[in-house]
């Protein structure tokens, strides 16, 4: 889906800058975070690779609610993200696909009847990509207060 359908279809909206669900999203993504790695270290490794995708995921609808867009999609925020930050070099395509990456993992693992791979080290992997994609986009978000 490109980015204009997304909006087309109202799975993106263009509202009014919001500061404060913008911090609030930076909050859950912290403490996400921090219970996918309490989830890693009990060995619950699909629960913790799924929580780390969350925290990612909130961290970037910061972003849209910074810029005043609210979204009805997970695959539109990783849209979102490619044409308003990739495109104009604020955010390395990188983390956008360890992102895009994790919310397929979690749509098979919620919604598909594939088992999804529980290994320790996709864990620490998501929990460490997780934990950098974060910190990225609250160095993004800082860079403009």
């Amino acid at each position: 889906m490109r980015i204009k359908d997304c909006y087309d279809k109202g799975l993106l909206r263009k509202r009014r800058p919001d500061p404060e669900k913008s911090e609030r999203a930076m909050e859950l993504a912290r403490k996400d975070l921090e219970r996918a790695g309490n989830l890693l270290k009990s060995e619950f490794y699909m629960e913790s690779q799924l929580l780390s995708y969350t925290a990612m995921f909130q961290a970037a609808r910061a972003l849209l609610f910074r810029d005043g867009v609210f979204e009805r999609s997970h695959a539109c925020v990783v849209e979102y993200l490619k044409e308003y930050f990739v495109n104009k070099h604020v955010l390395d395509i990188s983390f956008v696909n360890w992102l895009d990456t994790l919310r397929v993992v979690r749509h098979e693992s919620l919604y598909g009847l594939d088992i999804v791979d529980e290994s320790p080290h996709e864990a620490e992997d998501s929990y460490d990509k997780a934990s950098r994609f974060i910190e990225k986009i609250d160095n993004i978000l800082n860079l403009n207060n």
